[in-house]
C-alpha cells in the first residue's frame, strides 16, 4: 500500500498527517518531515493518523525519538489512530507517554470534523 505524509502549523502546534502503511522503508521520510516540523518552536505535535493503516516497530522508535527532541512540557497528541495502530502504540508502551484521541481533535483555525 502507498504512504503519504505532510505537515502544517497552527500557532505553536505542528500537525503531521499520516496515511497508508508506515513501514520501516518509509521511516526516514517521516523522520525528515518531523525534523522539518520541529525546526520551529512547538508546544504540541499532533499526529493525525486517520488514514494510517499500519505502524512498524521502526515507526514507533521514530516517534519515541521525536518525543525526546521536544522541549520540556511539549506534548505529542495522536489523533484518530485505527485499532491496529493503537494496539502497536499500547504494546510498545509509547501510548503511556502521549495523548491518544479516538475521535477527531479540532484545533484553532481548523474546521471540526463532521
Amino acid at each position: 500500500m502507498s504512504f503519504e505524509a505532510y505537515f502544517g502549523f497552527t500557532g505553536d502546534t505542528a500537525t503531521i498527517y499520516l496515511s497508508g502503511d508506515l513501514t520501516d522503508k518509509r521511516v526516514p521520510a517521516v523522520r525528515t518531515l518531523i525534523d522539518q516540523a520541529l525546526s520551529r518552536p512547538v508546544n504540541r505535535l499532533v499526529l493525525r493518523m486517520h488514514g494510517l493503516t499500519s505502524l512498524s516497530a521502526a515507526g514507533v522508535r521514530c516517534l519515541c525519538c521525536t518525543q525526546q527532541q521536544l522541549p520540556a512540557g511539549a506534548q505529542i497528541v495522536v489523533d484518530g489512530a485505527c485499532d491496529s495502530v493503537r494496539r502497536v502504540l499500547q504494546a510498545s508502551g509509547f501510548a503511556q507517554a502521549i495523548t491518544l484521541i479516538e475521535g477527531s481533535l479540532s484545533l484553532p483555525d481548523e474546521p471540526a470534523a463532521a
